[in-house]
């Protein structure tokens, strides 16, 4: 594996949430500000990345390996709801910290991070099945991943509107896209690719906005975000990878399955707890950690795909 495209990802990352931290510490960047990036991020950018993503050319031939991954993918996300569910219960945190712990054990960063390490292993297909899996990650991040902020509100109901949310309806425009094969125009379609490339710039700039707020060397003091991280980026996908072997799931659907879900956080979970009000601060602190623990975990699980097969 070229481990150069792992630490160049995480590089890039790093170097936007800089930005971030800075334009807050500077006074350039405040709350109301970073709230309203948010909010643009969830109503607009994040929909059009999202309907961007899902243009996927479908041959009648990848149609049945898009099928089995995508059943794939939504067995582990239930697997990972339910054992989220469990795992966030015995940590001794306070409830808002629980929710952004189990946000971040179910979704982890499988678009940005994932498709460039999948590509270099598997060159010919990584891309299209990796993003089978972006399409599964999409559709439980808008419907479970952004009412479970909205129930961590205890004075916030959910309604019809925040369950079919923006993300929700550009996720249905994206697929009936995908599998009709219909096309937007062409002007409309650059339209919406030109505001997708905002989407990941923006989302390190509110991270770092949150950083800015708390002292980064305590982040390396918290004994919950260093056991979640261990959980998130080791013992999670070391698991998936013995389910999948004990099934006889054959390569290269085991090895993309595997490598994406030992993914550090998804920065999703820092947006949802800006614009819901959460504990946005733990979020950003969290995701911090993972992701700078991901330059170590991740070629160890890919490793560890290679040797037990």
């Amino acid at each position: 594996m070229n481990f150069q495209v792992v630490i160049t990802q995480i590089i890039s990352l790093f170097l936007l949430i800089a930005v971030g931290y800075f334009l807050r510490r500077s006074k350039h960047l405040d709350k109301k500000e970073t709230g309203a990036i948010s909010k643009l991020l969830l109503d607009l950018i994040l929909p059009a990345m999202l309907i961007s993503s899902l243009q996927i050319e479908i041959t009648a031939k990848m149609l049945g390996d898009f099928k089995n991954l995508f059943l794939y993918w939504i067995a582990f996300y239930l697997i990972l709801i339910a054992a989220a569910s469990l795992i966030s219960s015995l940590f001794p945190i306070s409830r808002d910290k629980k929710i952004v712990l189990k946000f971040f054990l179910i979704f982890g960063n499988v678009g940005y991070m994932g498709l460039p390490v999948i590509d270099v292993i598997f060159p010919e297909s990584g891309i299209f099945f990796g993003s089978i899996g972006v399409v599964v990650f999409n559709i439980f991040l808008w419907t479970y991943g952004a009412n479970l902020f909205l129930r961590g509100k205890e004075e916030k109901k959910s309604n019809l509107r925040d369950i079919f949310n923006n993300g929700v309806i550009a996720i249905i425009i994206g697929l009936v896209l995908m599998l009709t094969g219909l096309k937007l125009p062409t002007a409309v379609m650059t339209a919406v690719d030109m505001l997708a490339e905002a989407t990941f710039p923006l989302s390190m700039l509110v991270i770092g906005s949150s950083l800015a707020q708390i002292k980064i060397s305590g982040i390396f003091k918290d004994l919950n975000i260093i056991a979640y991280s261990t959980l998130k980026l080791l013992i999670i996908p070391a698991a998936a990878l013995l389910i999948l072997n004990y099934f006889n799931t054959a390569d290269p659907i085991r090895s993309i399955l595997v490598l994406q879900i030992a993914m550090p956080a998804a920065a999703n979970g820092v947006i949802f707890a800006e614009r819901y009000e959460g504990n946005y601060v733990f979020a950003a602190e969290s995701l911090f950690f993972s992701t700078l623990m991901a330059a170590l975990s991740i070629p160890v699980i890919s490793y560890l795909t290679t040797y037990f097969k």
